[in-house]
This record gives structure tokens, C-alpha cells and sequence, in this order.
């Protein structure tokens, strides 16, 4: 990648230092949930909203990409976890998401080679949308009992209601309620009447303080789990894991999705 000192200049500079600034405020928090949609625990999601995005950069050869979490490959990662039994956020789901990944990678690297993109041509768009429309929904109905003081659910539609309506039967809590619903109003409606506004980074230092101050605590509020200081180990994935089959069929889907979204928003 070439980049063009001439480019940049001191106004330029200080817009795109405030605009990455808001977008990370807004992306970490984001690529957390998702994280937890696919069935790891948080921090992961915080450090892979920073090194992944970093790495792309520096290695891309265009000054236009776009790059970030997707809520189609977490839910169908998640999904997987949950087919066979794994705890989120167990050790387990930990050890088995990065072999995915590696698999995910090298189905898109093969897809890359055969120029398999050519395919996204007899995509129909109503069907990428419809498929897009049940994962946002089947997260919604994953995250809603979270926002009723409850836990997240796993499984098909069914048992999705089934665990909201047993969080709103012996585990709701009305300030969890009135929080998650007022962020939710908020958000939409700043959306619609001021969208220069980043509404959602205030929602966040609202949440942090009222986390701060001990009101979570004191009703009952959840709260992330602490995350340890300093950059977690890094080492390779352990490869040997039962079920492989499963996964390359997995990771084969999660890499067709990924490609058609990307090439169909491109084209966008």
C-alpha cells in the first residue's frame, strides 16, 4: 500500500482522528456483543474490533474498505456452539471458534482462486434479504431476555420464547427494562431526527456510570464480567478437535455468506 503524504493535511487530519474516535467507541461495544452472540466470552470481541481492522489496513492497496463484525457469521458460529452442547463461553467454546476461523479463512482463500464470486450473480436479493432478516431476528429474540434481566438463549425460534417468556417469569427485572428500553428509544429516535449525533456513545458513558455509581449493583442490574488486564496469550489454535466434519461444513456456509454480503454490498 502507497500512502500519499500530500493527502493529508491538518484539517483532514483532525477529522479523521474525531470520526475513527467515534467509530471505535462505537464498534468495540458492538464487536463485545458479538462476541457473545458467537458464543465467546467479551473480550474477545474488544480485541478483535482492534488487531484484525489494524492488520487489514495496513495490508489493504485501496483507500476505501469496508471492514468490521457481521452479525450473520457470529449468529451462525453461535448456532453451531449450540448444536453441540457447548457453554458459551466455556473453554471449550473458546478452543473450538478459532479452528472455525482458520477453516472459514481457508474456504474464502479457495474462493478467492477460483473466482467463486461470480456466483454471488445468481443470488437473488430477496432471498440474501429474507436470510439476513431471520439472523437480525433470531438476535433479537437471543438478546432480548438480557435486556429483561435475564440471560441470552441458544436454539431455534421456539426455544427462544420459551427462554423470554421464563425470564419475564422468574428472573425480570424492571430496571433492566427501563434501561434497555429507554437506550432503545433513544437510539432509534436520534437516528431518525439527528444522525450526525452519535447518540449511541452517550448511551454507553451513561451505562459505564450508571455501572460506576453502584446503581447496577444495587438493583440487581448485570453487569460485563471484569476483563483482565494486559493482551491476552497469543498461540495457535489447537486443531485437534472431534467433529471436523461438522466444521468444515460449518465454516464452509459461514464463508459463502461472507462473500456474498461483501461482493452484494459492494456492488451496492
Amino acid at each position: 500500500m502507497i500512502l500519499k503524504l500530500n493527502d493529508f493535511t491538518p484539517q483532514n487530519a483532525a477529522r479523521d482522528l474525531f470520526t475513527g474516535v467515534i467509530i471505535a467507541l462505537v464498534s468495540i461495544p458492538i464487536s463485545m456483543g458479538y462476541a457473545q452472540v458467537a458464543g465467546l466470552p467479551p473480550v474477545y470481541g474488544l480485541y478483535g474490533s482492534i488487531f484484525p481492522i489494524l492488520i487489514f489496513g495496513l495490508l489493504s492497496t485501496s483507500k476505501q474498505f469496508i471492514f468490521g463484525v457481521d452479525a450473520a457469521p457470529a449468529a451462525l458460529v453461535g448456532a453451531f456452539i449450540a448444536t453441540r452442547n457447548i457453554s458459551p463461553g466455556s473453554d471449550e467454546a473458546v478452543s473450538i471458534v478459532p479452528v472455525i476461523s482458520i477453516f472459514v479463512g481457508i474456504w474464502l482463500m479457495l474462493m478467492c482462486i477460483f473466482r467463486a464470486g461470480r456466483l454471488v450473480a445468481y443470488i437473488s436479493t430477496p432471498v440474501m434479504g429474507g436470510f439476513i432478516s431471520e439472523i437480525s431476528a433470531t438476535i433479537i429474540l437471543m438478546q432480548l431476555p438480557k435486556v429483561l434481566g435475564g440471560t441470552s438463549g441458544s436454539g431455534e425460534a421456539g426455544e427462544l420464547l420459551k427462554n423470554i417468556y421464563n425470564t419475564c417469569r422468574n428472573d425480570f427485572n424492571s430496571y433492566s427494562a427501563m434501561l434497555g428500553g429507554t437506550s432503545l428509544i433513544l437510539l432509534l429516535v436520534s437516528k431518525k431526527f439527528i444522525p450526525k449525533l452519535p447518540m449511541s456513545v452517550f448511551v454507553m458513558v451513561a451505562g459505564a456510570l450508571i455501572g460506576y455509581t453502584g446503581f447496577a449493583n444495587d438493583h440487581d442490574i448485570a453487569l460485563l464480567s471484569a476483563i483482565n488486564k494486559g493482551l491476552p496469550a497469543w498461540k495457535f489454535p489447537d486443531m485437534r478437535v472431534t467433529g471436523l466434519s461438522e466444521i468444515l461444513s460449518t465454516s464452509l456456509t459461514i464463508a459463502i455468506v461472507i462473500m456474498a454480503e461483501t461482493l452484494l454490498a459492494s456492488s451496492n
